[in-house]
């Protein structure tokens, strides 16, 4: 063979792999299909068996992938005479398809982020039980960002489960970090030596009737975190959520509100 010859086979070769790699990148096709498109794209209709010498695979592997080809509609199978013939789609028919999936999948798009945002928005919610677990919830809230507790709570039950160290020891920490609370306190526990160092303690309060009203438990709400405390039952939840936040936040200012 001439030298000629010899290059035009080769440019040919790189040609024909360029173009393998291409369809393989861009067109979301193994190797093999690439190979076995190409061969029946440039043989036209063919049985099988010709598809399979053009592309230099076996029969049954050719077989195998011009069925895949059909299932993702790039090619077509007619039998005649009890014989099957394929023909490929030719190649602005499969720019076109892969156009409209495309399109189709950017029209999808907006849906998808509906279903991977409702998964991320959903509540995060823990438990915590016994008296170290209140302790715990207390803990979480001196990590406020916004810098505010909205409150309300029973400080007769709270007094009775939580000891007074803990509890000025919090004060102190919540005071440090500039913390405020704006509680909404039962009538039966607002004594004077609790109040007195409201200002200090960066403490704003109103008090509700605990006849009228019966709330024995504590709710704090503060970030985007609801946190439930029941002091009999010595368990508490912390339900971090913005929109239950929102909507406790809303329920707690109607109740300072009309106070």
């Amino acid at each position: 063979m001439s030298t000629y010859l010899k290059d035009v086979k080769i440019t040919v070769n790189n040609f024909y792999n360029n173009m393998i790699k291409e369809i393989v990148e861009n067109f979301d096709l193994s190797e093999k299909e690439a190979l076995v498109y190409l061969a029946n794209l440039k043989k036209g209709k063919s049985k099988v068996s010709d598809i399979a010498k053009e592309s230099g695979l076996n029969r049954i592997t050719t077989y195998e992938i011009l069925k895949r080809l059909s299932q993702k509609g790039l090619a077509n199978g007619i039998t005649y005479n009890k014989l099957t013939y394929f023909k490929v789609i030719d190649p602005e028919s499969f720019l076109i398809k892969k156009e409209r999936q495309i399109s189709l999948a950017k029209k999808f798009i907006p849906q998808l982020k509906i279903l991977k945002d409702s998964k991320t928005k959903k509540p995060k919610i823990d438990f915590f039980t016994g008296i170290e677990g209140i302790k715990s919830i207390y803990e979480d809230t001196l990590k406020s960002k916004n810098k505010v507790i909205y409150n309300v709570t029973n400080v007769t039950n709270l007094t009775d489960i939580l000891d007074h160290d803990f509890l000025n020891d919090y004060f102190k920490k919540r005071t440090k970090r500039k913390i405020k609370v704006r509680v909404l306190i039962s009538e039966e526990g607002a004594n004077k030596e609790l109040l007195e160092d409201s200002k200090k303690l960066l403490r704003e309060y109103k008090i509700f009737d605990s006849k009228k009203h019966k709330i024995p438990n504590e709710l704090m709400i503060y970030d985007d975190k609801v946190a439930i405390l029941s002091f009999s039952g010595q368990i508490g939840i912390l339900i971090e959520d913005e929109e239950i936040a929102k909507s406790m936040y809303s329920i707690w200012e109607i109740m300072w509100e009309n106070l």
